[in-house]
């Protein structure tokens, strides 16, 4: 049976960092599948980006759609760039990203010849801005196939389809229809606070449907690690935004009274007072162990603070128990 050929849209959200996705980009021109759409959708408009673009788009082999998306929120940026795409598959990345030349050709080849697969990933590789320190490539080794604190993802050599497969928002793609019967990505991150679970949320919703999600080994991106994200603190942020996005996804589908919320805290405060009382003691160490608690306090220490801010804030309620977001 012939493969229907699927059309391609590529979604690029970036918040004032004209740089960095300029380099991104740049990057997406060296792609070898050809007549895909790209699409930038700036968070935080910008004039002085949108003639950048315009520039741009003079010598481009591929033209930049520019979509201005005022409304802050990565979910926001990334649902403004679905619904002016144009594509039956949308790519979506990070501005601070590269890309192998066959990145969109092999979601375009995977997506047409498996009709069921409702979404894909793919590696996410670290392009070093410089060399990273010892303790952090040692650290990286306890799970060689996964280092979510860097979106890095390396499953397999081999295509996968599943049911419980994964992808990282710097390099998944969709079919049009699914991101929109799944009502979207939840909400993320707002400007530099963090408020919700995104792809992650998405990556549920398309499981509690029963859709095939594949895993693609050619479709590979480079996610730039600069020197601030090779540090302790660093990682404690990345904790403390999945504490954020634990409470999220735990009372999205139901979210108790005050009371209750008061009770979830108490329980937070009793499961990691241990963590709480040894993270000073070890502050700043990088030895696997010490890396650990200050990981784990960082992210009790946030969902204990998002329940605080649940109990106080009836927008943050409603706001967490919404259902769409397109």
């Amino acid at each position: 049976m012939e493969c229907a050929v699927v059309s391609v849209s590529v979604v690029v959200p970036t918040y004032k960092r004209s740089p960095v996705v300029m380099r991104c980009l740049e990057s997406v021109q060296q792609q070898t599948l050809a007549g895909f759409e790209l699409l930038l959708v700036d968070n935080s408009p910008d004039a002085e980006l949108e003639a950048r673009i315009e520039r741009f788009n003079q010598g481009a082999r591929t033209k930049v759609r520019y979509i201005p998306e005022p409304r802050l929120g990565l979910h926001n940026a990334r649902h403004a760039g679905a619904r002016a795409a144009t594509g039956d598959v949308l790519v979506f990345t990070d501005d601070d990203a590269a890309f192998d030349p066959d990145w969109l050709a092999a979601y375009a080849r995977c997506f047409s010849t498996h009709p069921e697969m409702a979404a894909a990933g793919g590696p996410v590789r670290p392009a070093w801005e410089t060399p990273p320190p010892a303790w952090l490539s040692a650290f990286m080794q306890a799970d060689p196939t996964m280092f979510p604190v860097l979106s890095l993802l390396d499953l397999s050599r081999e295509f996968q389809l599943r049911p419980d497969g994964i992808f990282f928002g710097v390099n998944m793609a969709i079919r049009r229809d699914a991101l929109f019967a799944a009502g979207g990505f939840n909400p993320e991150i707002f400007g530099d606070r963090w408020l919700g679970d995104g792809e992650t949320g998405l990556n549920r919703k398309l499981w509690a449907r029963g859709q095939m999600i594949g895993y693609v080994p050619d479709a590979i991106v480079y996610h730039y690690v600069p020197p601030e994200r090779m540090t302790v603190a660093y990682l404690r942020k990345r904790q403390a935004n999945d504490g954020a996005c634990d409470m999220y996804a735990r009372f999205h589908d139901g979210m108790p009274s005050v009371a209750g919320l008061a009770r979830a805290a108490l329980a937070i405060v009793v499961e990691s007072g241990r963590d709480w009382a040894a993270e000073p003691l070890v502050r700043g160490r990088t030895d696997p162990r010490a890396l650990r608690v200050q990981m784990r306090a960082a992210r009790a220490w946030a969902r204990l603070d998002y329940l605080v801010r649940l109990m106080l804030n009836p927008g943050l309620r409603s706001l967490v128990t919404q259902r769409n977001w397109l």
